[in-house]
């Protein structure tokens, strides 16, 4: 081997282009002729060490050691380019005689043990798992019928699989793909010159097909699963920018349900199935109402079976025969809403019942008082060893209220409230306190606004508290309290609640069960944030947040498809746990050396431990999801 410098000019420009090659030469019939092994680029290295570097690139690939000291930065060097070669060979196609020999047949080669290496070694497991179901849920065809190119279609992949195997951002999501994991391999590409900027290109394009990609996925997994949709629920959540985000006109601060309010945020609304499979989702700004986001969010409910888009369908159809009727009231009717409080105001129930929904709510306010609730009258719905759950049906016109009390939920509203009330009168000593101190606050005024303050701070509790002030002139010479009401205090924290709903035919049983529904919910904005890495959001371009939240969803699509195989073959384990065992399946390059002076170079994955076969029956997966790959040199 030798190198090689190739000058080119182009026609009417005079710059000249430098470039350099390793060649070999080999002997033919015709005599001898030379052949590239590789672009090497334009080296900067000065040419009295160019033989130097071909034959410790040679060396590398041969196994063989050089007799004199090389440079660290040659060899170094060689590392890089004898890789390369290796990965070349390794996915050129095999020749007629190399398939005639057949993975299933025996090789046999003598070798020196002590020649045998390992190298390159590259995750596979879970990378597997994600990108069959990238493909289960059809979106790699998708994305090629709505005009994605197929280098994008594995960008895409790389995207939301990496999300999901590997939650990070742009920058790491490279560095993994180029250095740590077998996905390109997998995809039957090469991610090592892959660029962030392309991860960037490629999450502005997801985002750009949103509407039609959320429609294929509630389509594909309906038809996956056979999933009835008879179910819908509705959450939303917020996380929070790195950075002021001053650009982003959503980026508003507002309440964090992650304590973060001193950041910039931004709200996801999710309406999910009963199966916690997503229907659709809807970014809004940090500081939303959230029972304004309804509206908009109602919109994306049309599509889904028995609402009012296919209910004129159906009408339709039904003219088009000659059939007159009320079929949009017959088939817009049978899905249920299920929403929190903090949604379900008295406007948006008015809007489900005009579009046709039935709802299951948690009652904003108390809508019967607790005085007309005979406690010694409540049916047990629930009973276990950790909770246990009463209830009472209340019927009125048109909507049933039922009554809910929970042991383990009054447990820990009586903790809350015993860390109120330590929380608050602590601070009220240390006003009081202050009224003997130097320097202390002593003006009635001031005095009264440091109580307001922590009224307002600890407002759960503070309201059933009397405080009194002992003021002469206008200093306040004394503060005490007295928590007085006390039986509406147990009563608030007593684990007691209303829910509402419009679902007449049902049971106490029943109203609760489509409640707890809400906890799957829960269990998607967890698993976006824990597992898929959902916050924070280090993006400061409007739009390039928006992608960032989407693709996460997406990725989140392949999570809860994949755990509900999983659960159907009673495998009840979180992902993140999934995910980690499966990364000791993994591929790598064995090299060794023949008793001929042969290098063998095999390019093969780890057997399958019982875990990862476990894991790969479930999903109907091979457990060999790459064939062997060998190179002599």
């Amino acid at each position: 081997m030798f190198i090689k410098e190739i000058k080119k000019k182009n026609p009417g420009y005079e710059k000249e282009f430098v470039s350099h090659r390793l060649v070999e030469s080999y002997r033919t019939p015709k005599g001898p002729r030379q052949r590239t092994i590789l672009n090497l680029g334009k080296l900067d290295l000065p040419k009295e060490q160019w033989k130097a570097l071909a034959n410790q690139i040679e060396a590398e690939i041969t196994g063989q050691k050089s007799l004199y000291p090389v440079d660290d930065s040659i060899i170094k060097l060689a590392k890089h380019y004898a890789q390369l070669i290796i990965k070349k060979k390794l996915v050129q196609p095999k020749t007629e005689a190399q398939e005639e020999k057949g993975t299933d047949k025996a090789e046999h080669e003598t070798i020196d043990l002590n020649s045998i290496t390992d190298s390159k070694s590259r995750t596979l497991g879970a990378e597997y798992v994600g990108l069959s179901t990238f493909k289960k849920l059809g979106l790699d065809a998708l994305l090629l019928q709505l005009g994605v190119s197929q280098k994008q279609v594995a960008l895409a992949a790389l995207s939301v699989v990496g999300k999901l195997v590997r939650p990070a951002s742009e920058h790491r999501t490279r560095r993994w793909a180029r250095n740590l994991s077998a996905l390109d391999e997998l995809l039957g590409t090469d991610f090592s010159q892959l660029s962030q900027n392309a991860l960037y290109r490629i999450s502005d394009l997801l985002f750009a097909h949103k509407d039609s990609i959320e429609e294929h996925l509630a389509k594909k997994e309906k038809d996956l699963f056979a999933l009835e949709e008879k179910i819908i629920l509705y959450d939303l959540t917020n996380t929070y920018f790195e950075g002021r985000a001053t650009t982003n006109k959503k980026a508003k601060h507002g309440r964090s349900k992650e304590k973060r309010s001193d950041c910039p945020l931004l709200t996801i609304g999710l309406v999910i199935d009963e199966m916690g499979f997503p229907k659709r989702s809807q970014i809004f700004q940090g500081n939303v109402s959230e029972p304004e986001t309804l509206k908009q969010v109602i919109k994306g409910l049309q599509g889904l079976p028995g609402t009012k888009e296919s209910a004129l369908s159906a009408q339709g159809e039904q003219k088009e025969h000659g059939k007159q009727g009320d079929a949009e009231s017959k088939t817009k009717k049978g899905i249920t809403v299920v929403l929190d409080a903090g949604i379900a105001s008295a406007d948006n129930l008015t809007l489900l019942e005009a579009e046709g929904y039935d709802y299951v709510v948690v009652a904003r306010n108390q809508p019967v008082a607790l005085s007309e609730i005979d406690q010694d009258d409540l049916l047990t719905i629930k009973k276990d060893q950790n909770n246990k759950v009463e209830a009472q049906l209340i019927k009125q016109d048109g909507e049933h209220i039922l009554y809910c009390k929970s042991s383990l939920k009054a447990q820990k509203e009586q903790s809350m409230k015993h860390l109120f009330q330590q929380r608050f009168e602590y601070d009220l000593k240390q006003v009081a306190a202050a009224l003997s101190k130097k320097g202390g606050t002593k003006k009635y005024d001031k005095v009264l606004k440091r109580i307001g303050r922590l009224q307002q701070k600890y407002a759960a509790i503070a309201r059933y508290y009397d405080i009194e002030i002992t003021r002469k002139g206008d200093l306040a010479t004394a503060i005490s309290y007295k928590f007085i009401k006390q039986e509406k205090a147990e009563q608030r924290f007593s684990g007691s609640y209303f829910l509402r709903t419009s679902r007449t035919d049902l049971n106490e049983e029943e109203i609760w069960s489509l409640y707890v529904m809400l906890t799957n919910v829960e269990d998607a904005f967890r698993s976006l944030k824990s597992e898929l890495a959902l916050r924070p959001i280090y993006h400061q371009k409007e739009q390039r947040a928006d992608a960032h939240l989407f693709i996460t969803v997406l990725a989140y699509h392949l999570l809860n498809t994949i755990q509900t195989q999983l659960r159907s073959h009673d495998i009840h384990m979180q992902w993140w746990n999934i995910r980690e065992q499966l990364t000791s399946h993994v591929r790598t390059t064995t090299a060794m050396t023949t008793k001929d002076g042969r290098r063998i170079h095999l390019r093969k994955s780890t057997q399958p431990e019982p875990f990862h076969k476990r894991i790969y029956d479930a999903l109907g997966l091979s457990c060999y999801p790459l064939n062997s790959k060998r190179v002599d040199f």
